[in-house]
């Protein structure tokens, strides 16, 4: 079991989920470009992928790659939907009563769909299959100019971040508007094309600060609190999550890496992948193709080990059970398990 320990916590590598794709085959499957993670529950996820995006920006029906995919943390891919639906997707959450919603920075809107709805592989629905949608461009109070992540309160209301405006607004699940914070700068509640979000147990809200390498941390009302990894600690922060005992996670897009602070923002640990062996769903396509042989990613060769690291992290969670899942462009998931227990033991 490979082990990153830090600040008296550590946090052990569990698996990988799935494999670079435009496809689903049963209960196998992987991704595209996966950015975002929506949790469920402790064990079903949503998977934002955002395919091949603006080379096929024209015909994008035909983006296999561009879809959600419903899956366990352990593996089992129920099947792919919403294929079609989007131009270019970055955010992903779930309203309370189970809709997804997801942001389109292309469109400048954001759509909800149901999630109980599985399209085989390769079809689409060409008229649709969303319940709703809105947005309007613009940067009057209540449009939006490329909205990216996207985060509900625990009063089912949602908060965006309107990249391309520099602020961050929130707004009831149909719509309304019903505040704002934040403008271009660097200075404190400042943004340089924020990206993604989150909000901890407490209610207050994290946003990653994309330009100004850092994150931010505001109250429900968008007063600044305090920043975190703004030393030199981060390159071009994607996204962000908090565990139940408030430690922070970022992608950090730029190192290829998951940095982890305390809730003070000191710096514990970084996790850069650590992925040992094939997934299920490699492990089908080994089989599926006739391979001769399956083997094992364990070995100490350079290229094997660089194939178990992060390619960019775009996007990062934290179940209900404190276990960390960290998109990956290299089209696949990495899970971690965090020992809340753990006792270092110096070597005799």
């Amino acid at each position: 079991m490979l082990i990153t320990y830090g600040g008296g916590k550590a946090w052990n590598f569990s698996h990988s989920l799935g494999r670079p794709t435009g496809e689903h085959n049963g209960t196998t499957g992987g991704f595209m470009n996966p950015v975002s993670i929506a949790v469920a529950d402790e064990n079903n996820l949503f998977v934002l992928n955002r395919g091949w995006g603006t080379l096929l920006i024209q015909d994008r029906a035909h983006d296999a790659g561009c879809r959600i995919g419903k899956m366990t943390i352990d593996e089992y891919h129920f099947g792919d939907f919403a294929r079609g639906e989007f131009v270019w997707p970055v955010g992903l959450a779930i309203s309370a009563d189970g809709n997804l919603y997801v942001s389109d920075e292309a469109d400048h809107k954001i759509a909800w769909l149901p999630p109980d709805r599985i399209v085989p592989f390769p079809e689409n629905i060409p008229t649709g299959e969303r319940l709703g949608e809105w947005g309007a461009l613009g940067c009057a109070e209540g449009q939006i100019n490329a909205p990216a992540g996207i985060e509900f309160d625990q009063h089912d209301d949602l908060y965006v971040v309107d990249s391309g405006n520099n602020r961050v607004q929130k707004f009831t699940k149909h719509g309304d508007f019903l505040m704002t914070w934040g403008t271009a700068g660097t200075g404190n509640g400042e943004f340089d094309h924020p990206w993604g979000i989150t909000i901890d147990h407490q209610g207050f809200i994290y946003v990653a600060d994309w330009g100004n390498n850092r994150i931010q941390k505001f109250t429900p009302s968008g007063e600044f609190v305090m920043c975190i990894g703004d030393g030199y600690e981060l390159d071009h922060p994607a996204d962000v999550a908090v565990d139940s005992e408030g430690d922070v996670y970022v992608a950090d897009w730029g190192n290829k890496r998951v940095q982890i602070f305390e809730s003070d923002g000191n710096l514990l640990a970084s996790l850069s992948g650590d992925a040992s062996e094939f997934s299920k769903a490699q492990e089908y396509v080994i089989t599926r193709d006739n391979a001769k042989q399956s083997f094992a990613m364990n070995t100490n060769h350079p290229a094997v080990t660089n194939m178990g690291r992060f390619g960019r992290v775009t996007g990062v969670e934290v179940t209900t059970d404190d276990r960390i899942i960290a998109t990956d462009s290299r089209g696949r998931l990495q899970v971690y398990d965090k020992d809340k227990q753990f006792v270092l033991i110096p070597p005799p």
